[in-house]
């Protein structure tokens, strides 16, 4: 088998995998599994981490993160919201 035709059926190769990996990743993120490339995350473990050693650096955090749940909160409730 020349060698081109191996490079070709290599590239085809890799790329027919490619694009197999990428609809599981789609089938995936619309059953809730992961974030792929439609939906995007709404927060994190990692940026709740940094919180919690944000707030034992500067005690002040903790009081405007009350502030923005209690605005949160009684905007919900003028709306009828959840």
């Amino acid at each position: 088998m020349p060698l081109w035709l191996r490079i070709l059926l290599v590239a085809v190769a890799v790329l027919v995998g490619a694009f197999a990996l990428d609809r599981l990743g789609l089938w995936m993120e619309a059953r809730g599994w992961i974030y792929w490339r439609k939906l995007k995350p709404k927060g994190g473990g990692l940026a709740a981490g940094l919180t919690a050693f944000h707030q034992l650096v500067e005690p002040q955090v903790r009081q405007v993160i009350e502030d923005r749940e209690e605005r949160t909160i009684d905007r919900n409730d003028s709306t009828g919201q959840r």
